[in-house]
């Protein structure tokens, strides 16, 4: 995992709109979310073996998650990479091919070193989404 430094960070938005604005840029919400909390996901790419993203934290201030009127702040944004083992089902519910391509599947490693490329990529992006943001 590599941290970010962003001029959103610390910055507070309805949840409505920094999801749409977000969304502009492939952000979505992770599917780890909780009332109090949730991550946007960017993917930067995508491999039989790993995924790299661009993740940036929001906790809420007023409401909760999901409601129209939710507030919430952003924290830090990180790059992270996690590294599957291809063709391989630990899980024993579907096939290999399948299992090569769940993007549930336990990883093998949930923070495997971050390649400099996506750090770059991940900068480019969050350069596009503070503009968006703190405009």
């Amino acid at each position: 995992m590599i941290t970010l430094n962003s001029g959103i960070e610390n910055q507070a938005y309805s949840f409505e709109d920094i999801e749409n604005i977000l969304s502009r840029f492939d952000f979505m919400v992770g599917g780890n979310w909780e009332y109090d909390h949730a991550y946007f996901d960017h993917k930067l790419e995508q491999t039989d073996e790993a995924y790299a993203f661009i993740r940036i934290p929001v906790t809420t201030e007023i409401g909760t998650i999901g409601e129209k009127n939710a507030h919430v702040r952003v924290g830090k944004s990180f790059v992270l990479v996690h590294k599957y083992e291809a063709g391989i089902d630990h899980q024993g519910d579907s096939g290999n091919i399948q299992a090569t391509f769940n993007q549930f599947q336990a990883p093998e490693d949930p923070d495997a070193e971050v390649d400099d490329q996506y750090v770059k990529q991940a900068e480019e992006v969050m350069l596009k989404v503070e503009r968006a943001l703190l405009q």
